[in-house]
């Protein structure tokens, strides 16, 4: 099983759900990310959740990120996260 992804409104409540790629994508590059870098502290283990405030650095990071490691599933992860931050929410990650 791979990396959950789930945007929730101010209230916690859930409002859209994907999953990482098959191949893990996006859990891959997050491990590969620069130590300061807020894609570094999503656990492959457990639960990261990101709030407002912190959704405007992931975004900006998802953003830079160079066109090849831009996939399907980096944009999947960006259009979520800005949902999230368009409703008050939370971004979480929930690892197997």
């Amino acid at each position: 099983m791979g990396l959950g992804i789930h945007v929730r409104d101010l209230r916690r409540e859930e409002i859209r759900s994907l999953t990482d790629s098959p191949d893990d994508s996006f859990r891959r590059m997050c491990q590969s990310a620069p130590w300061e870098s807020l894609r570094r502290g999503v656990m492959q283990h457990g639960t990261t959740v990101f709030n407002s405030l912190q959704l405007y650095r992931f975004i900006e990071e998802l953003e830079a990120l160079p066109p090849a490691e831009t996939t399907a599933t980096v944009r999947e992860v960006l259009d979520a996260a800005q949902l999230a931050l368009r409703h008050s929410g939370y971004l979480e990650f929930v690892g197997d």
